[in-house]
């Protein structure tokens, strides 16, 4: 039997322990480990506070809400005290609410403890935000809840927008694209004492330029190369009227200068209204007499080789580029041609091409090609061009069209 005095000071031992007193002391031994644990829920509720996120804790079954995050209640527009006192259904709709309902009551006996719902979060002033849901369940202390993270997805749905904005647009502009290659000409027509080969490709899916031959009988061809400003869906529109004004004017006018103002007179209000223009270059060639009769609306000249000339001889005439004066006047001229002459009639793509430094290609590297390969086919001519424009410009990327009409008198 223990004596008074030693209960006194069992009992005085034990109160220095729960008090703080002592070598041996309760809060000496407990308080710091409990404080940690205090310490780190604080920085992990500070993190989830932090967060973008919407992090929502509600009971299993009932769905009532337990706790959320400041996130929560910023996005929503809701105080801490109004989001835990309403239901989790006033958020979010009613199909989404469904999925979440069947998680809760069913999903762990089915072996399902998670679901991603993509829908959206309404805000207690009735607005709505895109949202994604991801919702786990998870067990505390015996209890079942469910961990609701709800990310905003606004700028996701923008962006998956413009990308299917963007595809549709290209699809558009892949089939513009066909159609206007369509337009070209398949093959060149044959005529005695000449060949022809052309060719044209646009920069981006559609372009502006344009070339066509037209065959009267057996011995008169027409020739023409356009470039409509713009590399788009109204240049593409406008070359197409363009083709189809120049096919009708052609059985009712006689001169290439009078198919010229007339096309001019035809499409300026409409150029005037798309704030476009037509460059062009109309040439008409008689086989039989070997003449070339030919107009310019304010086209690149187009360049002649011959044999007994040292240079490219350059062909042009008076004439505005048409839709920019109603009324204009366009000269005609002629040259009569020579066995073995080659007539180049191209756009500006070619010669305003640029390599690395910036350099373009020129006219000058142009005629140096005329002069080398002008014994070859008219197909022939335009490969070689082609394929020293692509060594020129390396890995540069051409801005504009290229378009070449070659034709070779034999």
């Amino acid at each position: 039997m223990k004596k008074p005095s030693e209960e006194e000071k069992n009992w005085s031992a034990q109160r220095e322990k729960i008090i703080g007193m002592g070598e041996r002391s309760l809060h000496k031994t407990y308080y710091p480990e409990l404080q940690q644990r205090l310490d780190e829920l604080e920085r992990f509720r500070s993190l989830l506070d932090q967060s973008n996120d919407c992090i929502l804790l509600v009971r299993i079954p009932s769905l009532a809400f337990v706790d959320v995050n400041e996130s929560a209640c910023r996005q929503l527009g809701c105080s801490r005290e109004d989001l835990l006192s309403l239901p989790f259904g006033n958020f979010v709709p009613e199909e989404a609410m469904s999925r979440i309902r069947e998680l809760a009551e069913v999903g762990l006996a089915e072996g399902k403890d998670r679901d991603t719902i993509t829908t959206h979060l309404y805000k207690c002033s009735g607005a709505e935000i895109p949202a994604e849901i991801a919702i786990r369940l998870v067990t505390f202390n015996k209890e079942l809840y469910g961990v609701a993270v709800a990310r905003d997805i606004t700028e996701r749905k923008r962006t998956e927008k413009a990308l299917l904005e963007n595809s549709r647009m290209l699809r558009d502009m892949e089939l513009a694209r066909q159609i206007q290659l369509s337009l070209l000409p398949a093959t060149p027509p044959e005529l005695p004492g000449i060949q022809l080969a052309g060719y044209c490709v646009p920069a981006t899916h559609v372009g502006g330029d344009y070339y066509d031959y037209y065959k009267h009988d057996n011995c008169v061809v027409d020739l023409v190369v356009a470039d409509v400003s713009g590399h788009n869906i109204g240049a593409a529109l406008m070359t197409a009227e363009a083709r189809s004004v120049l096919r009708a004017q052609i059985l009712s006018s006689s001169g290439t200068g009078d198919i010229l103002a007339s096309l001019n007179r035809i499409l300026y209000d409409d150029l005037d209204q798309a704030e476009l223009f037509i460059t062009l270059f109309y040439v008409r060639y008689d086989a039989i007499n070997r003449t070339l009769s030919y107009s310019n609306a304010g086209h690149v000249p187009p360049l002649l080789f011959r044999q007994s000339e040292t240079a490219c001889r350059e062909l042009d005439a008076e004439g505005l580029i048409i839709g920019v004066r109603k009324d204009e006047i366009y000269e005609e001229k002629q040259i009569q041609m020579q066995k073995d002459d080659v007539l180049l009639l191209y756009t500006d793509g070619i010669i305003e091409a640029l390599n690395s430094s910036g350099e373009q290609f020129g006219r000058s590297r142009l005629c140096s090609i005329l002069n080398d390969t002008h014994t070859g086919s008219p197909q022939s001519i335009i490969d070689a061009i082609l394929m020293e424009v692509a060594a020129f410009c390396g890995t540069t990327v051409m801005e504009d069209d290229v378009t070449m009409i070659v034709m070779k008198i034999v």
